[in-house]
């Protein structure tokens, strides 16, 4: 039997590296721990996104240009094509967390992100330079046999940022 232990490393593919550097190490706080420079003049770079998991990406100088929608989630439709990525999930700790993200990434101008509760889930998304689908997500509840239930349609109800009352109010 193969016993996975989680993650090691996700591979994408972006079209800038400097540009996806600054954006995983500046704006969602990642650790560049390794860069490898490929035979042909490719790069192969790793960021730490915490468990012990990484997040590699590669860049190629002839890549073709990205195909939302085919290689992963488009921007009009939710799909992408089968044997494509969709999109990644990175785990906060809590909600206070996730909104805590939310203005982060609101500070560094990053636009098109949206809120969804899942019921197990609360998640916000939006997109890295690239147009790469990405999602901040915390635990409300464990899984258990209701998540195993597909007969009816899964709710995914939009969520905003809860406003703060001040104390005494």
């Amino acid at each position: 039997m193969i016993r996975a232990q989680g993650v090691h490393h996700l591979a994408l593919v972006c079209s800038d590296m400097d540009r996806t550097v600054r954006f995983y190490t500046d704006v969602m706080g990642m650790t560049l721990t390794a860069k490898l420079n490929i035979k042909g003049g490719a790069k192969h770079y790793f960021f730490d996104m915490g468990g012990g998991n990484q997040l590699a990406f590669f860049w190629f100088p002839e890549a073709p240009q990205a195909q939302p929608g085919i290689g992963n989630a488009g921007f009009t439709q939710f799909h992408s094509a089968h044997a494509s990525m969709h999109h990644v999930a990175f785990t906060v700790e809590s909600e206070d967390d996730l909104w805590a993200a939310w203005d982060r990434l609101e500070e560094a101008g990053v636009e098109s992100m949206w809120a969804l509760d899942h019921e197990f889930c609360k998640s916000i998304y939006f997109r890295d330079p690239d147009g790469i689908l990405l999602e901040f997500a915390c635990w409300v509840r464990a899984l258990d046999e209701r998540d195993l239930d597909d007969s009816q349609l899964t709710r995914a109800t939009p969520i905003t940022r809860p406003t703060k009352v001040p104390v005494g109010v």
